[in-house]
């Protein structure tokens, strides 16, 4: 009886199982660069390239960028822009206007993604992009937050984020300028994540236990309730 009971529960506890203990797959796009291209902190040659989502927050994604190596050439914050026309196809896209003679990425566009990925640049490298082009351009300054150099994966997740933009003249800015204004989240709602980030050693493992264990007190105490009916019944079988 008992074997039998586990039997019936199995199918159960194993859909459980792979329902909870599933990982989510991250945003991950291999490309190729036929020149010179800019990306935050980096400067990426042609050849071969992965772009991945290493974390996920309510406002923004830390993206890495390996060569065909493995080796980490960037890693930098990256913010889902639906503003941004997408492309027929995934790779990147690059700003309408070089930087002078040097081409600089806007963002990605990942396979089954809902809107591209725009690349979040250094307070400098942003002026730079912003002054070449009429857009607002996500910037972070680190220098102001009091981080000189050498950005961890942790920082890139505090940054105050800021949309940098070219002043147009006029009577408080005769000579044009660059506007910087707090960066608002402008997600379409399909592509928020349901919650804002979960410690990395973070496992649902626990709740799989729980309803296994559930699962099986369930098929004990059937298993007894059975036992005990057949022997009222024997009882009631004596009796007459």
């Amino acid at each position: 009886m008992r074997i039998n009971a586990l039997v019936k529960c199995f199918p159960l506890i194993l859909g459980v199982t792979c329902l909870n203990a599933a990982p989510t797959a991250n945003l991950s796009s291999d490309f190729t660069l036929s020149s010179p291209s800019h990306v935050p902190g980096a400067t990426l040659k042609p050849g071969a390239y992965t772009i991945q989502e290493v974390n996920h927050l309510s406002d923004r994604l830390i993206l890495r960028v390996d060569d065909s190596k493995g080796s980490t050439r960037a890693t930098f914050i990256g913010v889902s822009n639906d503003g941004v026309a997408k492309p027929t196809s995934n790779g990147p896209v690059a700003w309408a206007n070089p930087v002078g003679s040097a081409s600089y990425m806007k963002g990605f566009y990942f396979p089954g993604s809902h809107a591209v990925i725009e690349f979040v640049y250094p307070k400098a490298e942003a002026v730079s992009i912003a002054t070449a082009n009429p857009a607002k351009v996500p910037a972070v300054d680190p220098a102001s937050e009091g981080k000189l150099a050498n950005i961890s994966r942790d920082d890139l997740q505090v940054l105050t984020l800021w949309l940098l933009s070219l002043q147009e003249v006029g009577p408080d800015a005769p000579s044009g300028g660059i506007k910087a204004e707090r960066y608002q989240q402008t997600v379409s709602a399909a592509y928020r994540p349901a919650i804002k980030s979960l410690p990395h050693t973070a496992s649902l493992m626990p709740v799989v236990w729980m309803a296994g264990l559930g699962l099986l007190l369930a098929a004990g105490c059937l298993r007894w309730s059975r036992r005990r009916w057949r022997l009222t019944q024997k009882a009631i079988v004596g009796r007459g």
